[in-house]
């Protein structure tokens, strides 16, 4: 076997036949198995697997073979057919990685490339089936990555963590107001904002239980970052980051339990709330999962298949008050989940863990303009409502790039990543007979759950208020 491996490689590199389909195919097969393996997750859709076998497999491969053909029908040409075929192993491989790492062309340093290989192409032409093997061999290791991935999702139930340790999804309210749950991305909570390493005089917190919030203290997190704390949150279970073996911003199947189909969504829906997703950018729906609420403000056609997460852009309060104003069915149960994209957490752009720090606080008193905005609009449009604020993590100040994130040991920067802001707005003091235990975010539904239906058997079955992070060596510490 190894040998008839051996020698049908032999022949490959040293018959006297040209391959233009399959330069073409190599050299978009690569980039696009490079770029599946490093985003499953967020293009795991058909429509991403037919427009990316379009533009990285189908195009490359005939339009390679097209140049091919035409340069056999002209006598002059017909001797640069190899060296054309030199030239499309790189170039087109170098534009479509270009594409897939940096989600855009570099047009200049692509230009430049394809100067080079120009002037290479007259003595070295005839390698180019080397460089086709060589792309091969790199693909092995994404395409095993892939393999790997598809498989597991396949054999194993990813989310079987969901499953309920009671009857709470047959739960039924007695109480139903609306309910308004605001997102601040990446906001800190009082506790962490006072101290090190963020040192800062919030107002916000003043303001908020002046204006009849109940501020808890000591919360956190229960997960560093959107796609776990999330998902973890509207599954109201720990899921213990079991399924992000391959990414430290990723999980499998999370984008889906987020866009609604969890048990959070189907509590409500099956109490007859009608459900509101609205969202800034279109992070949350990068895979076109179906949207299980009622009402999206982002509709998936508006996000582009190469997505830098900062695509589709909404303005979420003005979204949020054309629905509330444009609400004509009063009599039925509303419930909006909204998300701000500030302050979100440090981006680990290089300038240093201060000038991090202070632009991350510029944005907190931006986030603070919109949070003050939006409870204003609803406090004068539904007084009645519950309002929830909740941070998905902390603001990750303290820390200049992702490894030290994953590594952390020191408490104050550990707090820096979980403790968050959480703040309810109740509207009566019956919700002290609930909230008592409430400290991390896997049990804000729950808790709710149980005020509205005045079930207090289901606060036995509160989650512990633990956090995990993904440690750099062994996943999971």
């Amino acid at each position: 076997m190894k040998f008839n491996i051996k020698e049908k490689f032999d022949n490959f590199l040293n018959n006297s036949k040209d391959y233009p389909l399959l330069v073409g195919f190599v050299s978009g097969f690569y980039p696009m198995i490079f770029y599946y393996s490093n985003n499953f997750e967020s293009i795991n859709s058909w429509s991403h697997l037919a427009f990316f076998t379009l533009v990285f497999l189908v195009i490359p491969s005939f339009g390679t073979w097209f140049l091919f053909k035409l340069l056999d029908s002209f006598q002059k040409l017909k001797p640069y057919k190899k060296h054309l075929l030199f030239i499309s192993i790189i170039e087109i491989t170098a534009i479509f990685m270009s594409q897939v790492y940096y989600l855009t062309i570099k047009k200049k340093l692509l230009l430049l490339l394809l100067i080079l290989i120009l002037f290479l192409s007259l003595k070295f032409y005839e390698f180019y089936k080397k460089i086709v093997v060589f792309v091969v061999l790199l693909s092995i290791i994404p395409f095993v990555k892939c393999v790997n991935i598809i498989v597991y999702k396949q054999f194993y139930d990813t989310l079987s963590w969901m499953k309920q340790m009671d009857n709470i999804e047959r739960v039924k309210f007695i109480k139903t107001p609306n309910i308004y749950f605001l997102e601040p991305d990446g906001y800190a909570s009082k506790e962490a904002m006072q101290n090190n390493p963020y040192n800062y005089k919030d107002t916000i917190y003043d303001w908020l239980e002046s204006n009849s919030f109940t501020l808890y203290k000591n919360t956190r997190s229960n997960y560093p970052a959107s796609l776990a704390s999330n998902a973890s949150m509207f599954a109201l279970k720990h899921h213990y980051l079991k399924n992000a073996s391959y990414s430290p911003f990723e999980m499998q199947d999370a984008r889906r339990i987020i866009v609604g189909n969890n048990p959070t969504i189907a509590i409500f829906k099956n109490n007859n709330y009608k459900t509101f997703f609205i969202v800034e950018d279109g992070y949350f729906q990068q895979s076109f999962q179906k949207v299980n609420y009622d009402y999206h403000n982002i509709q998936n056609y508006e996000i582009p298949f190469f997505s830098n997460d900062n695509n589709a852009k909404k303005d979420v309060y003005e979204d949020l008050k054309k629905c509330i104003e444009s609400d004509k069915e009063k009599n039925i149960p509303k419930f909006y989940f909204i998300e701000k994209l500030y302050p979100h957490h440090v981006d680990f752009d290089g300038s240093g863990k201060e000038n991090l720090r202070n632009i991350y606080l510029k944005r907190v008193e931006t986030a603070n303009i919109w949070i003050k905005k939006t409870i204003d609009l609803i406090s004068k449009k539904d007084p009645s409502g519950i309002i929830i604020i909740a941070a998905d993590h902390g603001g990750w100040v303290g820390f200049e790039n992702v490894d030290q994130l994953f590594a952390a040991k020191d408490r104050k920067l550990i707090n820096s990543i979980f403790c968050n802001l959480v703040a309810i707005k109740w509207n009566d003091d019956k919700h002290i007979n609930y909230d008592k235990g409430l400290k991390s975010n896997v049990n804000i539904f729950r808790i709710l759950f149980s005020y509205l239906s005045e079930n207090k058997i289901l606060l036995k079955h509160l989650q512990e208020d633990s956090s995990y992070n993904i440690h750099q060596e062994d996943l999971i510490f």
